[in-house]
């Protein structure tokens, strides 16, 4: 399968001013062989007489800074928060939880292995037991180590990372402090991860930071699902962090460092995960990840999705103002909600001075209900104003979300959708995902739900690989991670299930109607299902969920009904340059093992009202790619824009395993040989009206049926 990077790409197309030093190949000659990390101090040592060593160990990270203004509510002037930056470091640090401690002797060998606990205590490898060290008058070097291998709760979960330095060298960020014993007395030491420069050079605070995101999140996960088995989240986990470091040079080697955007992402085929520190050793204006909580546990969503269920997503740019493939749409909005729901539920634990600053700034709805990324930063103490972000409220309905606040997309709304114009268009939007998921699941406030919201552990289910749990159990019924069932995913699948855990499997019920009214109407997400018969019309069914499969051959009528497809004209603030993958795209999945002895497909177009239009066959293997119908004659550069006009260009590639793409007026297209593909694999079968350059009337209306070989309608 093709790798695929799930870059973070919130800043792509800001320019912003240049920073420090620069920091290239720094440290070549390290780089020429690779070096192994240093094994876990897990190991108990006893002595026949001992003292204790005690203290705590805290980490400093920076806060926000809050950009208020007021705004007319119902004919009252209310204070709204506008926009987030990065600031001060918190007052008060906070403890580093359940961290990997390691004692050192004089000759630097480990003499007692310990961890610390969920205050941030020096303890032993139980947590609670005293830290025992030899009885004997010497200096002793205690390291706190960015490592953790903790186990949570009764369902068995383990948190189990690291966050080092680089692919290279793998070292492990720690902090350390001498302990002085005199033989008899305990000693006591306190240790501080920074989050200035000019406190440490390093500023290992970051490390921390990390580590504790990781933490909470996985905290959260073991104590809000319940029963399900969450043991998938216990294999080793690598995070690289390095201050004034953009990984992306590890994926693009070969390019000047100056050229890349400083930039995240999760690496799935490996699972690392790799937050960016800035670029060419400056972070106070590029963007650095260390202290932004939302993008951080965003990205160990990534990984979350990729162990639990699966990461079947082609990744790449997301801009939050355009439709775009519906299986990005949902990866990117699943790790959205994530980062935000953990935040809302967890902040006084992330940020203590997140509500304080919001409250003294009169602000009503305190809580963390953001999406939310920042760039550079601001410092008083270091008289430094470079901090810069974004942000939109997560409880504003999609007919009238925020607005971006900087760069080139300056008063482009956030995903804004038109449930009337286009119901179901929410599905191709991480945006609405993200709102929508958020507001079910949370009691926050005007716009969101109000009672009853839908619980974490049936998000976990319909997104995981776990059975669904309803009652009686239905066998079929699983989390569409399961990957021989949900190779094709999409918003819509997954909420589906979550109708299904929430019904108990009952197809209209009463219990569904409180949540399916508030993602529908034109106030909300348009996230309309189809199992709602929103798309149903006059025995008509005008859109059919990516990536529906194709499960029975007949003679007769498909049951669901005729299907329709509604071309449209490409829009560059809907679709960007791509065909329009709500209107003028058809998917759905053929598994060869349920259509046996498949080999032709022919699907036959009927105009019923509107512009001519020519049709195409296209069949995509499982790890395909989507292209639209315009390619970029100068190539695009590294923020995926082109610098001239885009051209029409129908054109097969290598994820396009069968086609019809012939022109003319061809009411039948056909795709055949079929027999000869691989059937332990599932495909894609892509009905597309050809847009390109084409103005298309809003009337515009096809009916299609789908045959084989034989004649029998093909049905879903």
């Amino acid at each position: 399968m093709k790798i695929h990077y799930f870059y973070t790409l919130f800043f792509a197309f800001l320019i912003l001013g240049a920073g420090c030093s620069p920091l290239k190949n720094s440290q070549y000659q390290e780089y020429l062989s690779l070096r192994y990390e240093v094994p876990e101090c897990n190991q108990h040592y006893t002595y026949s007489s001992v003292t204790s060593i005690a203290g705590t160990a805290k980490f400093f990270k920076r806060g926000v800074n809050l950009i208020t203004a007021p705004e007319l509510e119902n004919g009252v002037s209310v204070i709204k928060l506008k926009n987030m930056t990065q600031g001060d470091p918190l007052v008060d640090p906070l403890p580093i939880k359940f961290a990997e401690v390691a004692v050192y002797d004089n000759e630097n060998k480990i003499i007692q292995c310990g961890k610390t606990d969920a205050l941030g205590n020096i303890k032993a490898l139980d947590t609670t037991s005293n830290l025992e060290i030899p009885a004997k008058a010497a200096n002793f070097t205690v390291r706190v180590f960015s490592r953790m291998n903790h186990k949570l709760g009764v369902n068995g979960t383990k948190v189990n990372v690291a966050v080092k330095q680089d692919i290279y060298k793998n070292e492990i960020y720690y902090i350390s402090a001498i302990a002085s014993s005199n033989g008899i007395d305990d000693t006591s030491i306190n240790l501080l991860a920074y989050a200035r420069q000019t406190d440490s050079m390093e500023v290992e605070g970051g490390a921390f930071n990390i580590l504790n995101d990781i933490f909470l999140t996985y905290q959260y996960i073991e104590a809000n699902t319940g029963l399900v088995d969450t043991t998938c989240l216990n294999d080793k986990f690598d995070v690289y962090w390095k201050l004034g470091f953009n990984p992306v040079q590890y994926d693009s080697p070969d390019s000047p460092p100056e050229s890349l955007d400083s930039n995240s992402y999760y690496d799935n085929s490996k699972k690392r995960l790799f937050l960016t520190g800035g670029k060419l050793g400056n972070f106070s204006f590029e963007r650095a990840d260390h202290f932004n909580d939302y993008v951080a546990i965003h990205e160990v969503g990534h990984h979350i999705e990729n162990v639990c269920g699966s990461l079947l997503t082609p990744g790449g740019t997301h801009r939050l103002i355009t439709r775009i493939d519906p299986r990005l749409a949902w990866s990117e909005a699943w790790a959205n909600y994530l980062a935000a729901h953990i935040m809302f539920n967890n902040i006084n634990s992330i940020n203590p001075e997140f509500t304080t600053k919001m409250t003294a700034a009169g602000i009503t709805n305190t809580n963390w209900t953001y999406f939310f990324a920042a760039e550079g930063f601001s410092d008083s103490v270091q008289n430094i104003g470079s901090g810069a972000g974004f942000m939109f409220d997560l409880k504003k309905p999609g007919n009238n979300p925020d607005s971006w606040q900087i760069g080139p997309f300056s008063g482009q709304p956030f995903d804004k959708t038109d449930g009337t114009q286009f119901p179901g268009e929410g599905h191709f939007r991480e945006a609405s995902i993200t709102r929508g998921m958020f507001k079910l699941s949370n009691v926050c406030g005007a716009g969101c739900i109000l009672a009853s919201p839908i619980s974490f552990s049936t998000f976990w289910s319909a997104m995981s690989f776990q059975p669904l749990p309803v009652t009686p159990v239905v066998t079929s019924l699983v989390g569409m991670g399961l990957n021989a069932a949900y190779v094709f995913k999409s918003s819509a699948t997954f909420f589906e299930l979550v109708k299904k855990i929430v019904t108990n499997n009952n197809v209209t019920p009463a219990s569904w109607t409180p949540y399916r009214n508030f993602i529908e109407p034109v106030t909300s997400d348009a996230l309309d299902l189809h199992s709602d018969g929103r798309y149903l019309i006059s025995g008509a069914n005008t859109w059919i969920p990516y990536g529906t499969p194709l499960i029975t051959r007949t003679g007769g009528a498909c049951t669901i009904g005729t299907m329709k497809i509604l071309p449209r004209s490409d829009d560059p603030v809907l679709t960007g340059t791509n065909s329009d993958q709500r209107y003028s795209n058809h998917f759905f999945a053929i598994d060869f093992l349920t259509l046996t002895g498949l080999d032709e497909i022919h699907v036959t177009f009927t105009k019923n009202a509107g512009t001519d239009i020519e049709f195409d066959l296209i069949l995509f293997s499982e790890d395909y790619l989507y292209y639209g119908d315009y390619s970029c004659p100068t190539g695009a550069d590294t923020n995926g824009s082109c610098s001239v006009s885009y051209q029409a260009s129908r054109k097969t590639d290598e994820y396009m395993v069968r086609s019809d793409r012939r022109s003319g007026s061809i009411a039948t297209k056909v795709i055949r040989t079929l027999s000869a593909l691989n059937p332990q694999k599932r495909y894609l079968l892509n009905i597309r009206a050809y847009t390109a350059n084409k103005s298309i009337a809003s009337t515009t209306d096809y009916t299609y049926q789908i045959r084989d070989q034989n004649g029998d309608n093909i049905c879903p």
